[in-house]
C-alpha cells in the first residue's frame, strides 16, 4: 500500500514538474497565428528566465493610429500588461523598430525593446531621464538587460554582449543625420574645419580650448604650437569629425605617442602592474561627447597643486629615449587618439605631430639641478616609481 501511494505521490509530481515545464515554455502559441505589417506579433521566449511571453503590435485602436506594441505575460489576461510605445520617426525614416515605455517615474523605470533582428527584441534600459516624460535621446547610455527570441534555437547566437553590440550599431546608424548637420555647423569655424581629425597642441590648455564650452569652438587657433619648450607645459587636444560617445558607445579612447619609431601607448602600460593601473586611468567614450577632446597634457603645471602633473604613458616614451637629448635640439612626437575595445585598437580617430625642444630649463627639469641635490627630476622621480 505504501508503494502505491509513492508511486501516485511520485506521478502526481511528474505531472506538477510537467505542467511547470509547460508554463515555462510559454503559453501564446495563438499569437504566432497573427500577422501584422511590422512582422513582430508573436510568442518569444526571455533568455534570462526562459519563460514564454506574447507580443502584439497594434497599429489602430478606437479610430485611432496609436502604433503600440503590447506585451503580455499572463496567458489568459485578454488586456496586455504593458503598452510600449513606438518611436515613429525611428521608423519612417531608418526602419528601426523600437518602441518605450514608463514603468514608473524615475530614469530606472525607462525600458525600450528594439529589435535587433527579425524575431528578437532587445530589451534595453537607460541611464539618464528623457525630460519630458518620451523616449531616450539619442546619445543617452543604453544597456541591454535581456533578449526574448521567437525561436528558441537562436539562444545560442544571442547573448548580451552580442545584443549590446548591435543595439550600439542601430543607435549609431539613428545618429547619422544629426550628426551630419551638426559637423556642417561646426566647419563654419576655420579652427576646426582644418583641424578635423589632427591633434592640436599648445604650452597652456586655454590656447585649445575655452573653459566650459567643450561644445563650442572657443579660441581662434592662434596659440597653437608646432613646438613646445619641454621645460614648461606641454599641452594637446583632439578634433573628431564625429564625437566618440556617439560613433563608439561602450568604447574606450586609448592615446599612443610615437618617437623616433618608438611607440607606447595607454591602455599597454596601464595593464602592466598594479602601479601603472593607478597612473593610468581609463579613457571612456562616454567623455568624449564632443568634436573636440577635453584638454590633455604630456607635462603641465598646476595651479591648484603648485607642481607639476604629467602622463606616465608620455613619459614612459621621453625616459626610453632619454640618451639621445642634447640641450638646443627638437624631436618629432606624434599623438594619436584610436577607438578602443576588448584589447585591441579600432580606428584612428585624430593624429598630430609636435617638436618638442630641449631646451636649459628642460634639462634642469628632467636631469635635476646640481645646485638642489635634493630636489629630484623628472628622470629620478619616474625611475622611483618603476622600482616600485
Amino acid at each position: 500500500m505504501r508503494k502505491l501511494k509513492l508511486i501516485a505521490t511520485l506521478t502526481m509530481l511528474a505531472i506538477s514538474v510537467f505542467q511547470l515545464n509547460a508554463q515555462m515554455k510559454g503559453n501564446f502559441e495563438a499569437f504566432n497565428a497573427e500577422k501584422d505589417e511590422l512582422g513582430i506579433t508573436g510568442q518569444y521566449f526571455g533568455k534570462s528566465d526562459k519563460k514564454g511571453y506574447g507580443y502584439r503590435f497594434v497599429k489602430e485602436a478606437d479610430g485611432k493610429i496609436v502604433n503600440e506594441l503590447h506585451y503580455f505575460e499572463k496567458k489568459k489576461s485578454t488586456e496586455p500588461q504593458l503598452k510600449l510605445s513606438m518611436k515613429e520617426s525611428y521608423y519612417s525614416k531608418n526602419k528601426v523598430k523600437l518602441f518605450y515605455v514608463w514603468v514608473n517615474a524615475n530614469a530606472a523605470g525607462y525600458v525600450e525593446l528594439i529589435e535587433i533582428e527579425p524575431g528578437v527584441l532587445a530589451q534595453v534600459g537607460q541611464s539618464s531621464e528623457s525630460a519630458n516624460g518620451g523616449p531616450a535621446t539619442l546619445d543617452a547610455q543604453r544597456k541591454v538587460s535581456d533578449i526574448y527570441i521567437k525561436d528558441q534555437s537562436k539562444f545560442d547566437a544571442w547573448d548580451l554582449e552580442t545584443a549590446q553590440a548591435k543595439v550600439d550599431m542601430i543607435i549609431q546608424s539613428l545618429n547619422t543625420e544629426k550628426i551630419a548637420k551638426e559637423t556642417e555647423e561646426w566647419k563654419k569655424f576655420d579652427v576646426y574645419a582644418k583641424n578635423i581629425n589632427k591633434v592640436v597642441f599648445a604650452a597652456q590648455w586655454y590656447h585649445l580650448q575655452k573653459q566650459g564650452y567643450p561644445h563650442k569652438i572657443g579660441v581662434n587657433g592662434a596659440d597653437f604650437k608646432t613646438e613646445l619648450d619641454m621645460g614648461g607645459n606641454m599641452m594637446f587636444m583632439a578634433f573628431f569629425e564625429v564625437p566618440p560617445k556617439l560613433k563608439y558607445p561602450g568604447h574606450q579612447i586609448n592615446i599612443e605617442n610615437e618617437m623616433n619609431g618608438q611607440k607606447v601607448n595607454r591602455e599597454t602600460l596601464r595593464k602592466k602592474s598594479a602601479a601603472w593601473s593607478n597612473m593610468v586611468k581609463i579613457l571612456e567614450t562616454k567623455d568624449f561627447e564632443y568634436r573636440q577632446s577635453p584638454t590633455r597634457s604630456i607635462r603641465e603645471f598646476n595651479q591648484y597643486n603648485s607642481q607639476f602633473m604629467q602622463d606616465y604613458a608620455a613619459i614612459q616614451l621621453l625616459y626610453d629615449n632619454k640618451a639621445k637629448f642634447k640641450v638646443g635640439q627638437t624631436y618629432d612626437v606624434t599623438v594619436r587618439f584610436y577607438s578602443h575595445r576588448d584589447g585591441e585598437n579600432g580606428d584612428l580617430l585624430a593624429e598630430g605631430t609636435v617638436k618638442l625642444k630641449y631646451t636649459d630649463k628642460a634639462k634642469l627639469a628632467f636631469e635635476g639641478d646640481p645646485a638642489k641635490p635634493e630636489s629630484k627630476g623628472i628622470w629620478a622621480q619616474f625611475e622611483a616609481f618603476l622600482n616600485e
